[in-house]
């Protein structure tokens, strides 16, 4: 099965894709709360419940918790979550939209780069490329 989104106004629509059958199905999560929006950008990454909550060091059964919006999380673990998802805290939070996977993936990418040498590098070739 492979998932391919697109993102409408406050919803991630998800088309399935069988590997012995052609048929589609759209489903549509909304994005209205942290939960929501935790859940769609974990399965826009194509990730289970089980390998989120492996990534993060917790059971299976919290994320499913922070999914369906009854348990609060603490900010640091929000933060965490976030940088799993490779999102934004603000994203997740309802400030921000996450439209833009590629922005996400290669900011994501330049913060592991820890020689502070290679992050100029790094961002003299980027500048060069645009």
């Amino acid at each position: 099965m492979r998932f391919v989104y697109c993102n409408g106004h406050n919803s991630t629509s998800l088309f399935f894709r069988f590997a012995r059958k052609e048929e589609k199905m759209n489903i549509s999560i909304k994005e209205e709360t942290l939960g929501q929006r935790l859940r769609a950008q974990r399965i826009r990454l194509g990730m289970t419940q089980e390998e989120l909550a492996e990534a993060l060091y917790v059971e299976k059964s919290i994320i499913s918790y922070y999914e369906n919006d009854k348990k609060e999380m603490r900010a640091s673990g929000l933060a965490e979550i976030a940088k799993v998802l490779q999102t934004t805290p603000n994203y997740l939070l309802g400030f921000a939209d996450n439209n833009d996977g590629f922005a996400d993936e290669a900011l994501g990418l330049l913060r592991d780069v820890k020689d502070q040498s290679v992050r100029e590098i790094l961002l003299k070739q980027i500048r060069a490329l645009i």
